[in-house]
């Protein structure tokens, strides 16, 4: 199979949405939460209900993923982070992603093309605004672009295309190619008309977030941030690394957490910003956001660089994120937070969850976003329960003393300690085709590959939409391997061809047990209706 995920057609995308809304209430398999935020706050001179999302990774490349987060409640929406290397020429080993109590990865940018990924967001911006409208939801959401991680290449025409692009996507001819779409389905709608559709504002972000390597020099952190704000107009955040707490510090609380067996030397920690030279930086980028009556803050934390011992992935490294590091990241917002007297914006993604959520918030740190709490078991559904925890206020600024309360809870808490995390269960030697004894690879596929049919007991998973990253796998409490062990739907001759999977070709072809045939007739009874099940509901009501 392919490891080469696509984006699912503007019209498709609507069609499917709305069918499985008015069939089950939920979209791409997440039911749809109907509450909206308890506060209006404002963030970057915009409305938010709800200052709750996906964090900038797997789960924000794909138009279908931002719709399943909006279904889930999510409001906020840090879109996967755009640079000039792209496509094939980033060399992303897959699977990408291991997940076990922590989370690890060998990815850090959209696996697409600038101009797709600036498509994704384009079809996922509308698609929101125009469901939101039809099922009565509120649409006081921003979308947040994420960029890298050299000036040279933010300056390039590619990059300054795509930040021109989210700021005002009306000039791009996919914009408009997208409304003519929409258009075409308005028959599908009973509260969208033209002048509705026409009215939505083309702004799609005016906030970016700045990624940059371990270890990029911090008088080019500062001279991109300043480019952003006074060239670009943005409001700007910069992402920190934990390694601004300092190497003992980090070892400490791992090993005091349990977390020991986590390797990592000295060397980011002397090659990346110190924290007195970031303190000094922000203060001088505050200076030029106020000039340009723009907001200037810190995006916290880079997932934490640490060495491969156990053949989690490929290569000699890999990126340690979720519970272990929050208290890294918490503690960088103390350090930054005192030095400031909670003057600074925080946006924070360090391993937030329903255990320190509300803690955060209540801090005045917000908004918060999730991406490992997405990869584990309930998937997208986890961000629910988030979007129901989120406090009806947050403060205006970071309350430094509750801060401090907070990092010293974190060592008695034993929420953070790691814990004893259970074997999975030896698989039989022959997995079943479209097993569905749980939906655990339903849940927690980031593109929404693995495809439920409920009433079979069964689920497909769909080629074009996966790009082999491999969390279900890590999550298949069987041991198999889902987006190579399940029955496959395939959209393309080329796609059948170049997979080993059994599946099928629309009704064209299928594979099973290896050998290809046209003769459905010979398909085993069980899997027919899986066929027809499957294309049914592709057809009329949602994949």
């Amino acid at each position: 199979m392919s490891d080469t995920m696509r984006g699912v057609p503007f019209p498709e995308l609507l069609k499917c949405a709305l069918a499985e809304y008015r069939k089950s209430g939920s979209f791409y398999h997440v039911p749809v939460r109907k509450g909206t935020g308890q506060g209006l706050m404002q963030l970057a001179g915009r409305p938010l209900s709800l200052p709750v999302g996906p964090a900038a990774g797997p789960h924000t490349q794909l138009a279908q993923n931002l719709i399943a987060e909006f279904a889930a409640g999510a409001r906020i929406f840090e879109l996967k982070t755009v640079q000039i290397l792209e496509g094939e020429a980033l060399g992303i080993q897959k699977p990408c992603i291991y997940v076990d109590d922590e989370a690890y990865n060998i990815e850090w940018s959209t696996e697409l093309t600038v101009r797709e990924a600036a498509e994704e967001y384009i079809k996922g911006y509308l698609a929101l605004q125009l469901l939101a409208k039809e099922c009565g939801l509120d649409a006081d959401f921003q979308f947040h672009i994420s960029v890298g991680y050299d000036l040279a290449g933010i300056q390039s025409p590619k990059i300054d295309w795509f930040l021109n692009t989210m700021q005002d996507a009306s000039s791009t001819p996919f914009w408009e190619q997208c409304l003519q779409q929409a258009e075409a389905c308005l028959s599908l709608f009973e509260r969208v008309d033209a002048a509705f559709l026409r009215s939505i504002d083309p702004h799609i972000s005016n906030l970016v977030t700045l990624s940059t390597m371990h270890g990029c020099p911090a008088d080019e952190i500062e001279q991109i941030a300043a480019y952003l704000i006074e060239q670009k107009g943005f409001h700007t955040y910069i992402k920190c690394n934990p390694t601004l707490i300092g190497y003992d510090n980090v070892r400490k609380l791992l090993d005091d957490l349990g977390y020991g067996y986590v390797s990592f030397d000295h060397s980011h920690f002397e090659h990346d910003m110190k924290l007195p030279d970031a303190v000094a930086m922000i203060e001088r980028l505050q200076k030029r956001a106020e000039t340009q009556g723009v907001t200037f803050g810190v995006k916290l934390t880079n997932t934490f660089p640490v060495q491969i011992q156990h053949e989690e992935l490929a290569g000699d490294a890999m990126y340690m994120s979720g519970k272990p590091l929050f208290p890294l990241a918490i503690h960088v917002a103390l350090a930054l937070s005192q030095a400031t007297d909670g003057r600074l914006p925080i946006s924070f993604s360090g391993g937030i969850d329903a255990h320190n959520m509300q803690a955060v918030l209540d801090c005045g740190i917000a908004p918060v976003t999730v991406a490992t709490l997405l990869l584990k078991a309930g998937g997208y559904r986890n961000l629910a329960r988030l979007a129901d925890l989120a406090p009806a206020s947050i403060p205006a600024q970071v309350d430094v003393a509750k801060l401090e309360a907070l990092c010293a809870s974190i060592r008695q808490d034993p929420y953070y300690r790691k814990p004893e995390v259970a074997k999975k269960q030896v698989p039989p030697s022959t997995p079943p085709i479209a097993c569905f004894r749980c939906r655990n690879c339903v849940d927690v596929c980031p593109n929404r590959a693995n495809v439920p049919l409920p009433e079979l007991k069964a689920a497909v998973h769909v080629d074009s939409y996966c790009n082999e990253c491999g969390n279900c796998a890590c999550l298949c409490p069987f041991g198999y391997i889902p987006y190579r062990d399940k029955f496959t739907y395939f959209e393309t001759e080329a796609d059948f061809m170049s997979s080993s999977n059994d599946g099928f070709l629309n009704r064209e072809k299928y594979r099973w047990n290896g050998a290809v045939s046209t003769d459905f007739s010979a398909l085993p009874e069980d899997l027919r209706q899986v066929v027809d099940t499957f294309l049914a509901q592709k057809d009329g009501v949602s994949v």
